[in-house]
Order: structure tokens, then sequence, then C-alpha cells
């Protein structure tokens, strides 16, 4: 495998964090996405936020994006700010893309950057999820994981929309975001900061100086099961996953629901189902719509039975969710596809017809 390094990599590391990245974009998109098949834009968004970051492109990158854009004439040469060049175009028929420009090695770091404006990013015990502080009056938060029902929230939509964003908090003097395992915050962070300031009003931060990752485990540890905290718990840290354990079973739905919401990120495959089963079974809908949403994430196939017992369930996005699961997991009998054909909820309805039509 060939890497592409030197002052290339440089160059597509610094626009992505630069005013020439959306104008870059812009080019791109008039220039090539628009004659791309609408089930192609996603690959190439994919592709683009991978070159356009501090990560390796590979030569089996560049042949993936060549193999998306097609064959095809023309070649695009343009002036960004910062310096930086963008060219692309087809070279014998293939589709190639590069960037170029001078990148100042004493320019300022991320830390330096995402610090120095008025919404403060903050590490917290998850290793996945980034704080924003965003000043005004505590208030208690509302959090939302992707996938379930769109959130009544426009600016959490938006926030959503980014693909790898896997769950929001949105509290009265902070916002924190999920990012997917896909993803790394290195190439994320300054471009989701600069989201978070545009769509969350705020004022200037005059909290206490941030805690540390330890301190602030130890004094969660210490304190009653707050929801607002558990969400950034790691569950593969043996005392946060205690905690999360215990918080299945606290009297406050919402707690049990972030509880499964977490425990199913973790990376041993018995804890995650050991959640899923659980909450699959609560009392409460939310805590129920959670975990079998994130049982479809999870692409174990020995859940297929909580999607089985999860058609019974009085709900109907929680029937049809695990339709669309049972379905995803290429469940094949017919018999219980069939049976859902006679649901009340036109959804569900759909989904098993779908899959009976596979």
């Amino acid at each position: 495998m060939t890497r592409h390094q030197g002052a290339h990599a440089q160059a597509r590391a610094a626009i992505a964090t630069s005013p020439a990245y959306p104008q870059a974009l812009q080019h791109l998109t008039t220039e090539i996405a628009t004659g791309l098949e609408f089930s192609e834009l996603a690959v190439f968004k994919t592709l683009l936020k991978k070159f356009f970051s501090s990560e390796d492109w590979t030569d089996e990158d560049a042949a993936a994006l060549a193999d998306l854009v097609g064959h095809g004439e023309g070649q695009w040469r343009h002036e960004l700010d910062a310096g930086f060049i963008l060219e692309h175009g087809f070279v014998e028929g293939r589709y190639r893309l590069s960037v170029s420009g001078e990148v100042d090695a004493s320019s300022p770091s991320i830390f330096d950057r995402v610090f120095a404006g008025p919404i403060r990013p903050e590490a917290t015990p998850h290793p996945r999820k980034v704080k924003f502080v965003l000043g005004g009056e505590p208030r208690p938060g509302i959090w939302y994981k992707a996938g379930e029902p769109t959130p009544d929230d426009e600016r959490v939509q938006r926030l959503f929309a980014e693909g790898d964003v896997t769950d929001v908090m949105v509290a009265g003097d902070f916002v924190t975001v999920g990012l997917a395992r896909s993803s790394s915050w290195e190439d994320r962070l300054e471009l989701l900061l600069a989201l978070v300031a545009e769509l969350f009003e705020h004022q200037p931060e005059t909290g206490p100086v941030a805690q540390t990752r330890d301190e602030m485990l130890d004094e969660a540890g210490r304190l009653r099961l707050v929801a607002e905290e558990l969400h950034l718990l790691d569950p593969d840290d043996a005392k946060a996953r205690g905690r999360l354990q215990e918080a299945l079973s606290a009297n406050d739905a919402r707690t049990r629901r972030i509880a499964v919401a977490v425990l199913a990120q973790s990376t041993d495959r018995s804890i995650v189902g050991e959640s899923i089963r659980k909450g699959a079974a609560d009392e409460s809908k939310i805590v129920r719509r959670t975990a079998i949403d994130s049982g479809a994430d999870s692409d174990d196939a020995d859940l297929v039975d909580v999607f089985l017992n999860a058609l019974n369930d009085p709900d109907a996005w929680i029937r049809w969710k695990a339709t669309r699961s049972l379905r995803e997991f290429e469940y094949h009998d017919k018999a219980v596809f069939e049976r859902l054909l006679d649901d009340e909820d036109f959804q569900v309805r759909m989904e098993a017809e779908t899959a009976l039509r596979r």
C-alpha cells in the first residue's frame, strides 16, 4: 500500500481547518457532485471528508474516488484562500484530485484555535464525547440519540445531519456531542465546534476551571445518578460500567434510557446484550425504544429474539424498528412477516411487505 505523504498530506490536513475548506467543497460540488447519482452522494462526501483530514489518503482511496466519479473529461484549477490551490479533473479518463500550498509550521495548533473562542470544548470520561461549554444558566439537559424518532429541536437535527454524530445532550449551559468510532475528534473537533457555535446561542462562560477526566469520574462516583452525567461515562471502564449498570434500575426512565444506550456502546458483547435485553423489557416506552434501536446498531445476530418479542410491543415505532431489524438481519421466517401484514401501523406493514419481496 503506497501512501501519499509529504507536502500534499500537510496541505490536505491544513485545508480542512481553514477558510479554504468550504471553498474547495463548493467547487467539487458544482463540478463533480452534480453529475453523480443521489445514491452516490453519501460515499462521495465520506471520501472527501477523509481526503481533507490528517488521515492517510492511500492509492486505494484515490482509486475508490475515481471509480465513483467514473470516466469523463475536463480539468479544473482553483486558487483558494490562505494560498491553497485545488486541482482536479480527468487524466486519461480517470478522475484525480489534489491540493497544494505552503503550510506554515508556526501556525496555531488545533488547540490554540479551538480554545481561542467563546465556546470551550472539554474532554469527558467517555473517549468519543466532547462537552462544549456555552455559558448561560444551568438547567436539566435533554438527551437525543441518532436513529430514534426525529427530535423536535432543529439544532439537534442539523447536528445529526453530519452523519457521524451519534448522540447529543442539550442543557442550559452546555452541549455534548458523541462521535462514531469511525471518526476522529482530532479531525472533527474544529468543524463541529464551529457548527455548535452557529447553532446554539451562548453567553461568555464564567464558570470554574474545567475538571480533569479523573476528577470528573471521582466526583461522579460520589454523586446521585444524574442523567446529564451518565452519557459521558466510558462503558469499558470498570468503575463507570458499574455505575451505568446500577442506573439500569433507577426510578427515572430517562436515567435508565441513557444507561442502556451507553452500555450498548461497550466493546464487550456480553455487556451490550445484557443491557439491551434489560432495556427492551422495561416498562417505559422511551427505554424500550432506545434498547431496540441500540440492538439494531449492534449487528449482533444473537439479539434476534429481542426483535421478535418487540413485534408485540404496543408502540408502533418499536414494532417498525424491530421489523426492519429482522429484515436487515436477513431473518427468513416468512410467517413472522406475513403476520405483520395485518398490523394497524402502515409503516410496519410496508416494512413487512418489503421483507417478503426480497
